[in-house]
């Protein structure tokens, strides 16, 4: 009897000492670069949607889409990826998308470059590293039809989802 106790307490103090912590991450999302649109014309900051806008990454064939698509979408707000291995990210914003009957984009297209330093952020075994991404400042390529009439940069630092980091007027 003796022997079948000291086995059970050998069992009992390997199996509680051979476990392992869980690894589950629950917040270790490189932030995406949030973006809200305006009215340049009102008087007071008025959000305005952007109609049938596609967003297209520079060198990209086919538009952005993730979970929230943003093809040919009525929208305020947008959530879009920096490029965690470059310093710039540039994206085409089309408003009125559509296709001509060649397949060729018939929209008004607009070219926003996003320049910012990256800074790698260890946040667990589990998670491992997040890119927050500093010093961000946008360029408007100016063109003759250009929809977008501003850019404003609100905030500099992209590592937080619950703000607005730049802010578009048209």
């Amino acid at each position: 009897m003796k022997k079948i106790g000291i086995l059970a307490a050998i069992l009992l103090f390997t199996g509680f000492t051979s476990c392992e912590k869980d690894d589950i991450c629950v917040d270790g999302d490189t932030a995406l670069l949030i973006v809200n649109f305006y009215d340049f014309e009102a008087e007071e900051e008025t959000e305005k949607a952007v109609t049938k806008l596609r967003i297209v990454g520079e060198g990209q064939d086919s538009p952005f889409d993730n979970e929230d698509s943003i093809d040919r979408t009525n929208l305020t707000t947008i959530s879009i990826p920096l490029r965690a291995n470059e310093t710039t990210t540039t994206y085409n914003l089309i408003s009125n998308s559509a296709d001509n009957e060649d397949g060729d984009e018939t929209g008004n297209t607009d070219t926003v470059t996003f320049n910012y330093a990256t800074n790698e952020v260890y946040i667990s075994r589990a998670c491992g590293y997040v890119i927050h991404y500093n010093e961000l400042t946008s360029t408007l390529t100016a063109d003759a039809e250009n929809w977008i009439k501003n850019v404003e940069v609100v905030e500099t630092t992209v590592e937080n989802i619950a703000v607005t980091h730049v802010k578009i007027y048209h």
